[in-house]
């Protein structure tokens, strides 16, 4: 899920293995970095610091900030997008809930293994003005989402699916369902009385909840012969 990237010639010389491991290190360090404090927030200083490195060497890999940013966005998050939008399971070709199952236990596996994902999603994705937000923009799986609709709404079609749900909508729930929550982790851990969040507690509560909500309604019962003379009785004049 997480290959090495592919990485460019540094000036004047060809990479070697050990240039790959600094770069992907430092590259690490930054995401966490900025996850937990802020692109804004975070120095170049901060980074070379936490990777053992002078702020030379941060420069000589990542010559500014933008460009840091930008293999950020390539190396780290356009891998989480093809990981949650592989293809999916033979079982989940025909099965609307089996696909939404799918893809929530993609996020609680990517965020697992990138627990830096979540708080950036939230502080540079999603707020307003974030650094990465524009960047991301620009990279929205458009026609994964569309597809995901429109299966959903096949399903709707066939009378599988609550008529009730808006498939372009349904993506954007899983999202929340599972990242938010993940996101402010540490503002729940601290809030008194609340125990720590339980990952697989939550990942059982969304599906719970997506569960049900994807399930059509019960039919309306059919009302008595009775029932219906009472009713005719009460709208006379």
């Amino acid at each position: 899920m997480n290959p090495k990237p592919t990485v460019s010639k540094p000036r004047g010389r060809r990479p070697s293995s050990g240039d790959v491991d600094v770069r992907d290190r430092m590259l690490d360090i930054a995401t966490g970095l900025f996850a937990e404090r802020g692109i804004a927030a975070t120095t170049v200083a901060q980074i070379a610091d936490a990777a053992g490195v002078t702020s030379a060497m941060v420069h000589y890999y990542f010559t500014n900030r933008e460009q840091l940013l930008d293999a950020i966005v390539e190396e780290r998050l356009m891998q989480v997008i093809a990981f949650v939008w592989r293809p999916a399971d033979a079982r989940a070709d025909d099965d609307p809930f089996a696909l939404v199952d799918e893809l929530v236990a993609r996020f609680f596996d990517v965020t697992e293994r990138m627990p830096w994902l979540p708080p950036l999603w939230l502080r540079e994705i999603v707020n307003e003005g974030g650094q990465l937000r524009e960047r991301m923009l620009e990279r929205i799986p458009i026609e994964h989402i569309r597809q995901f609709a429109d299966e959903i709404r096949h399903a709707q079609h066939a009378g599988v699916v609550n008529p009730g749900i808006e498939p372009l909508y349904l993506f954007n729930s899983i999202i929340a369902l599972v990242m938010l929550p993940l996101a402010t982790s540490k503002l729940w851990h601290s809030a008194r009385g609340l125990p720590p969040l339980d990952r697989r507690a939550l990942q059982r509560h969304i599906g719970a909840l997506l569960g049900f909500g994807l399930r059509p309604p019960p039919p309306a019962p059919t009302p008595s012969p009775a029932a219906r003379r009472a009713r005719t009785a009460r709208s006379a004049p």
